[in-house]
């Protein structure tokens, strides 16, 4: 018999970051207004996508949806960015004459 090793338990979730990010909302930043402290520190959790990491960890999802979900978000964004091109290239009709043609 070969070197046999029993198979070890994985910890759950060993594989994924830690949840170690820390955001600051200082009164000088915001002129000591606490409202605005309270929307800026929104904004920056919702740009750091701390809320969004934390409900997708409350059910586990398997390697396989998580590649096909991310391969959907990266579809979806080529299409975007595509279509965004186009527009730019894309002439324009405009309902005015030109100025050569008042001549």
């Amino acid at each position: 018999m070969k070197n046999y090793t029993p198979h070890r338990k994985r910890s759950f979730n060993a594989s994924r970051k830690p949840l170690h990010k820390f955001i600051t909302v200082t009164a000088e930043e915001c002129h000591d207004n606490p409202e605005k402290m309270v929307r800026r520190f929104i904004k920056k959790v919702k740009s750091a996508g701390i809320l969004e990491e934390a409900r997708s960890r409350t059910h586990f999802k398997k390697p396989s949806e998580e590649r096909r979900e991310k391969k959907r978000e990266r579809k979806r964004l080529i299409q975007k960015v595509n279509k965004q091109r186009e527009e730019l290239f894309k002439p324009r009709e405009s309902n005015r004459k030109s100025f050569r043609n008042r001549r």
